[in-house]
């Protein structure tokens, strides 16, 4: 089923068609600088049946040197898929990894210099949220009067929700530890 996105009110865009997919194709559109990304979602997969791959992400992470924080669930056992997607995103400096076990948010915010945007939504960063699921997004853009929204979003990405009860370091960035 697809369905079309809606038009966007001044800086907020409702996405009813694979809303991780299209955040992600922003992203890797996205030509000026990001020197943050916040990926919130309890189950990560490694993206192999989706046209923007894990691997590309950190690549991209990796070469724009984008500080990104990983808020995400410890993978169980029985989750092949989601232990492969945390060990592909600790292969990159530039990548810090949380734990927290009361996550249920879906949260992506990408920030940059004056161009970011944010979305959440009911969306994993999986295969089967993006290929199987059906998906419902709300794409909140830093310019067209939702600055302060945007901002929100991310500073609880960044701070609340990284410092909150429950949220345990697994990896740390360590282009941020060493002050560069």
């Amino acid at each position: 089923m697809s369905v079309k996105p809606t038009r966007s009110l001044t800086g907020i865009q409702l996405i009813t068609n694979r809303p991780v997919d299209q955040f992600l194709h922003r992203l890797a559109a996205t030509q000026s600088p990001i020197s943050h990304l916040v990926i919130i979602s309890p189950f990560i997969g490694p993206l192999n049946h989706v046209r923007f791959k894990l691997e590309r992400l950190v690549k991209k992470i990796d070469d724009s040197k984008i500080i990104t924080y990983v808020i995400t669930n410890e993978p169980p056992p029985n989750s092949p898929n989601h232990s492969e997607a945390i060990n592909i995103l600790s292969g990159s400096r530039f990548i810090e990894i949380r734990y927290n076990e009361s996550l249920h948010a879906k949260v992506y915010v990408c920030q940059g210099n004056g161009a970011g945007f944010a979305m959440l939504g009911s969306g994993n960063l999986t295969d089967t949220s993006i290929n199987q699921k059906i998906e419902v997004g709300v794409l909140i853009n830093e310019r067209g009067g939702t600055g302060p929204l945007f901002q929100e979003l991310y500073r609880w990405g960044t701070e609340r929700l990284r410092t909150v009860r429950g949220s345990k370091i697994v990896k740390r960035a360590e282009y941020i530890q060493s002050g560069r």
